[in-house]
Protein backbone atom coordinates (compact mmCIF):
# COMPACT_ATOMS: atom_id res chain seq x y z
CA UNK A 1 0.00 0.00 0.00
CA UNK A 2 1.40 3.40 -0.89
CA UNK A 3 1.46 6.27 0.93
CA UNK A 4 -1.61 8.08 -0.68
CA UNK A 5 -3.48 5.19 -0.24
CA UNK A 6 -3.14 4.91 2.92
CA UNK A 7 -3.83 8.58 3.56
CA UNK A 8 -7.04 7.45 2.23
CA UNK A 9 -7.86 4.80 4.35
CA UNK A 10 -7.17 6.79 7.28
CA UNK A 11 -9.77 9.41 6.09
CA UNK A 12 -11.74 6.72 5.12
CA UNK A 13 -11.77 5.14 8.67
CA UNK A 14 -12.24 8.65 10.54
CA UNK A 15 -15.22 9.84 8.20
CA UNK A 16 -16.79 6.44 8.69
CA UNK A 17 -17.07 5.95 4.44
CA UNK A 18 -15.90 3.45 1.82
CA UNK A 19 -12.13 4.47 0.45
CA UNK A 20 -13.97 4.37 -2.97
CA UNK A 21 -16.37 7.66 -1.63
CA UNK A 22 -13.20 9.35 -0.27
CA UNK A 23 -11.48 8.94 -4.41
CA UNK A 24 -14.82 10.15 -5.44
CA UNK A 25 -15.09 13.45 -2.65
CA UNK A 26 -11.66 14.26 -4.01
CA UNK A 27 -12.18 14.07 -7.51
CA UNK A 28 -14.59 16.65 -7.21
CA UNK A 29 -12.95 19.14 -4.55
CA UNK A 30 -9.83 19.01 -7.95
CA UNK A 31 -12.48 19.45 -10.16
CA UNK A 32 -14.33 22.42 -8.23
CA UNK A 33 -10.43 23.75 -8.20
CA UNK A 34 -10.36 23.58 -11.75
CA UNK A 35 -13.48 25.43 -12.49
CA UNK A 36 -13.07 27.63 -10.13
CA UNK A 37 -9.97 28.87 -11.47
CA UNK A 38 -11.72 29.38 -14.83
CA UNK A 39 -13.73 32.24 -13.85
CA UNK A 40 -17.25 32.48 -12.87
CA UNK A 41 -18.32 34.09 -16.45
CA UNK A 42 -17.01 31.10 -18.12
CA UNK A 43 -18.41 28.92 -15.47
CA UNK A 44 -22.03 30.23 -16.22
CA UNK A 45 -21.52 29.97 -20.40
CA UNK A 46 -20.92 25.91 -19.54
CA UNK A 47 -24.14 25.85 -17.52
CA UNK A 48 -25.65 27.59 -20.31
CA UNK A 49 -24.25 25.21 -22.97
CA UNK A 50 -25.29 21.93 -20.78
CA UNK A 51 -28.98 23.71 -20.50
CA UNK A 52 -28.95 24.21 -24.40
CA UNK A 53 -28.11 20.91 -24.93
CA UNK A 54 -30.69 19.57 -22.92
CA UNK A 55 -33.05 21.75 -24.79
CA UNK A 56 -32.32 20.93 -28.09
CA UNK A 57 -32.69 17.45 -27.09
CA UNK A 58 -35.62 17.57 -25.44
CA UNK A 59 -37.05 19.19 -28.27
CA UNK A 60 -35.76 16.17 -30.63
CA UNK A 61 -37.53 13.96 -28.63
CA UNK A 62 -40.78 15.96 -28.25
CA UNK A 63 -41.29 16.28 -31.92
CA UNK A 64 -39.80 13.23 -33.46
CA UNK A 65 -42.08 10.79 -30.60
CA UNK A 66 -43.00 8.03 -32.27
CA UNK A 67 -46.98 8.65 -30.61
CA UNK A 68 -46.92 12.02 -32.12
CA UNK A 69 -45.65 11.10 -35.95
CA UNK A 70 -48.39 11.13 -38.78
CA UNK A 71 -48.52 9.59 -42.20
CA UNK A 72 -46.78 12.14 -43.08
CA UNK A 73 -44.51 13.00 -41.09
CA UNK A 74 -43.06 9.14 -41.27
CA UNK A 75 -42.53 9.88 -45.13
CA UNK A 76 -40.25 12.56 -43.98
CA UNK A 77 -38.26 11.12 -41.34
CA UNK A 78 -38.69 7.22 -41.09
CA UNK A 79 -39.12 5.85 -37.00
CA UNK A 80 -35.63 4.83 -37.46
CA UNK A 81 -34.18 7.85 -38.68
CA UNK A 82 -35.96 9.74 -35.85
CA UNK A 83 -34.46 7.53 -32.80
CA UNK A 84 -30.93 8.05 -34.35
CA UNK A 85 -31.90 11.58 -34.45
CA UNK A 86 -32.96 11.53 -31.04
CA UNK A 87 -29.61 8.97 -29.35
CA UNK A 88 -27.52 11.01 -31.38
CA UNK A 89 -29.02 14.51 -29.59
CA UNK A 90 -28.07 13.35 -25.96
CA UNK A 91 -23.90 14.17 -27.11
CA UNK A 92 -24.85 17.66 -27.59
CA UNK A 93 -25.12 18.10 -23.73
CA UNK A 94 -21.91 17.32 -23.49
CA UNK A 95 -20.58 19.02 -26.93
CA UNK A 96 -22.55 22.39 -26.03
CA UNK A 97 -20.57 22.11 -22.42
CA UNK A 98 -16.91 22.57 -24.35
CA UNK A 99 -18.09 24.65 -27.25
CA UNK A 100 -20.44 27.87 -25.28
CA UNK A 101 -17.24 28.76 -23.85
CA UNK A 102 -15.00 28.53 -26.04
CA UNK A 103 -16.70 30.91 -28.47
CA UNK A 104 -17.41 33.72 -26.65
CA UNK A 105 -19.76 32.41 -23.91
CA UNK A 106 -22.64 34.28 -22.42
CA UNK A 107 -23.23 37.61 -20.59
CA UNK A 108 -24.52 37.80 -17.51
CA UNK A 109 -24.20 40.11 -14.53
CA UNK A 110 -21.50 38.98 -12.34
CA UNK A 111 -21.29 40.15 -8.75
CA UNK A 112 -19.33 43.32 -7.68
CA UNK A 113 -17.69 42.76 -4.73
CA UNK A 114 -14.70 40.18 -4.90
CA UNK A 115 -16.03 38.57 -1.20
CA UNK A 116 -19.67 37.45 -3.03
CA UNK A 117 -17.55 35.80 -6.27
CA UNK A 118 -15.03 33.95 -4.49
CA UNK A 119 -18.29 32.55 -2.41
CA UNK A 120 -20.25 32.09 -5.58
CA UNK A 121 -17.58 30.09 -7.90
CA UNK A 122 -17.27 27.26 -5.96
CA UNK A 123 -20.89 27.03 -5.63
CA UNK A 124 -21.60 26.66 -8.68
CA UNK A 125 -18.82 24.99 -10.01
CA UNK A 126 -20.33 22.56 -7.53
CA UNK A 127 -24.14 22.72 -9.13
CA UNK A 128 -22.38 22.19 -12.61
CA UNK A 129 -20.69 18.66 -11.18
CA UNK A 130 -24.12 17.88 -9.33
CA UNK A 131 -26.02 18.66 -12.84
CA UNK A 132 -23.63 16.92 -14.72
CA UNK A 133 -23.67 13.97 -13.06
CA UNK A 134 -27.43 13.78 -13.18
CA UNK A 135 -27.21 13.71 -16.56
CA UNK A 136 -24.71 11.12 -16.55
CA UNK A 137 -26.38 8.90 -14.91
CA UNK A 138 -30.11 9.74 -16.36
CA UNK A 139 -28.39 8.28 -19.36
CA UNK A 140 -26.95 5.57 -18.39
CA UNK A 141 -30.09 4.03 -16.43
CA UNK A 142 -32.40 6.10 -18.72
CA UNK A 143 -34.20 7.39 -16.10
CA UNK A 144 -36.52 10.46 -16.45
CA UNK A 145 -36.32 12.54 -19.82
CA UNK A 146 -33.98 10.16 -20.85
CA UNK A 147 -36.31 6.77 -20.32
CA UNK A 148 -36.63 5.44 -24.02
CA UNK A 149 -33.40 7.16 -25.39
CA UNK A 150 -30.59 4.63 -27.01
CA UNK A 151 -27.21 5.78 -26.79
CA UNK A 152 -23.55 4.63 -25.79
CA UNK A 153 -24.21 5.43 -22.49
CA UNK A 154 -26.14 2.72 -21.56
CA UNK A 155 -23.39 0.18 -22.30
CA UNK A 156 -21.56 1.76 -19.23
CA UNK A 157 -23.58 -0.29 -16.64
CA UNK A 158 -21.75 -3.64 -18.26
CA UNK A 159 -18.68 -2.53 -16.84
CA UNK A 160 -17.78 -3.47 -13.08
CA UNK A 161 -16.18 -0.16 -12.42
CA UNK A 162 -19.45 1.87 -13.06
CA UNK A 163 -21.41 -0.88 -10.27
CA UNK A 164 -18.47 0.52 -7.93
CA UNK A 165 -18.61 3.75 -8.17
CA UNK A 166 -22.78 3.86 -8.60
CA UNK A 167 -22.55 2.54 -4.91
CA UNK A 168 -20.70 5.70 -3.53
CA UNK A 169 -22.62 8.20 -1.73
CA UNK A 170 -22.32 10.72 -4.13
CA UNK A 171 -24.10 8.84 -7.04
CA UNK A 172 -26.44 7.18 -4.90
CA UNK A 173 -27.89 10.71 -3.67
CA UNK A 174 -27.60 12.15 -7.01
CA UNK A 175 -29.19 8.97 -8.74
CA UNK A 176 -32.53 9.23 -6.37
CA UNK A 177 -32.83 13.14 -6.69
CA UNK A 178 -32.54 13.09 -10.64
CA UNK A 179 -35.67 15.07 -11.33
CA UNK A 180 -35.22 17.66 -8.63
CA UNK A 181 -31.46 18.56 -9.73
CA UNK A 182 -32.05 18.65 -13.24
CA UNK A 183 -35.33 20.82 -12.88
CA UNK A 184 -33.55 23.35 -10.63
CA UNK A 185 -30.75 23.45 -12.51
CA UNK A 186 -32.26 24.13 -16.08
CA UNK A 187 -34.53 26.94 -13.85
CA UNK A 188 -31.67 28.61 -11.88
CA UNK A 189 -29.71 29.31 -15.58
CA UNK A 190 -33.64 30.58 -16.96
CA UNK A 191 -34.06 32.64 -14.12
CA UNK A 192 -29.90 33.75 -14.34
CA UNK A 193 -30.54 34.65 -18.08
CA UNK A 194 -33.57 36.24 -18.32
CA UNK A 195 -34.70 37.74 -14.96
CA UNK A 196 -32.06 38.10 -12.79
CA UNK A 197 -31.49 41.54 -13.66
CA UNK A 198 -34.85 42.36 -13.45
CA UNK A 199 -35.39 40.99 -10.02
CA UNK A 200 -31.85 43.14 -8.86
CA UNK A 201 -33.02 46.27 -10.39
CA UNK A 202 -36.46 46.06 -8.69
CA UNK A 203 -35.05 45.37 -5.54
CA UNK A 204 -32.63 48.25 -5.62
CA UNK A 205 -35.17 50.46 -6.87
CA UNK A 206 -37.89 49.28 -4.04
CA UNK A 207 -34.53 49.97 -1.27
CA UNK A 208 -34.06 52.98 -3.05
CA UNK A 209 -38.18 54.19 -2.50
CA UNK A 210 -37.57 52.73 1.19
CA UNK A 211 -35.23 55.15 1.61
CA UNK A 212 -36.40 58.50 0.16
CA UNK A 213 -39.57 57.53 1.77
CA UNK A 214 -37.37 57.28 5.73
CA UNK A 215 -35.64 60.11 4.48
CA UNK A 216 -38.43 62.49 3.96
CA UNK A 217 -40.20 61.23 7.03
CA UNK A 218 -37.47 62.16 9.14
CA UNK A 219 -37.17 65.82 7.22
CA UNK A 220 -41.29 65.68 7.91
CA UNK A 221 -40.39 64.83 11.54
CA UNK A 222 -37.60 67.58 12.03
CA UNK A 223 -39.98 69.99 10.57
CA UNK A 224 -42.72 69.34 12.94
CA UNK A 225 -40.23 69.33 15.97
CA UNK A 226 -39.17 72.46 15.07
CA UNK A 227 -42.48 73.90 14.68
CA UNK A 228 -43.10 73.04 17.78
CA UNK A 229 -40.09 74.28 19.50
CA UNK A 230 -41.13 77.58 17.63
CA UNK A 231 -44.47 77.44 18.77
CA UNK A 232 -43.55 77.09 22.24
CA UNK A 233 -41.00 79.66 22.13
CA UNK A 234 -43.57 81.99 20.71
CA UNK A 235 -46.09 81.09 23.79
CA UNK A 236 -43.92 81.58 26.29
CA UNK A 237 -42.73 85.24 24.97
CA UNK A 238 -46.50 86.15 24.59
CA UNK A 239 -47.06 84.52 28.63
CA UNK A 240 -43.80 86.75 29.64
CA UNK A 241 -44.79 89.57 27.57
CA UNK A 242 -48.48 89.25 29.32
CA UNK A 243 -46.79 89.21 33.15
CA UNK A 244 -44.97 92.17 32.28
CA UNK A 245 -47.92 94.16 31.28
CA UNK A 246 -49.67 93.01 34.25
CA UNK A 247 -46.69 94.04 36.37
CA UNK A 248 -46.23 97.34 34.78
CA UNK A 249 -50.55 97.89 35.24
CA UNK A 250 -50.14 97.05 38.70
CA UNK A 251 -47.07 99.70 39.34
CA UNK A 252 -48.75 101.96 37.71
CA UNK A 253 -52.31 101.86 39.44
CA UNK A 254 -49.92 102.09 42.42
CA UNK A 255 -48.60 105.44 41.69
CA UNK A 256 -51.56 106.84 40.44
CA UNK A 257 -52.78 106.41 44.00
Amino acid sequence: MTQFESIIAQVAAALSITSLDVYVFFCMIVIVGILSIIGLARIYSIFFGMVLGIGIFVLFSTILAPELQTPETLSLISDTFAKILIGSSVYLIFILTILVPLNGGIVVSLPKTSIWKLLQTPLLALSIILFLLSVFLGLVEQNYIFLHTDSAFVFLKQFTFYADIRNSIVFTFIGSHIPTIIILSIGFIIYKMLFSDIMTALIVSLIGSLKKQKAAQGISHHANSHNDQDEEEHDHEQKHETQHEEIEGTHGWHWHH
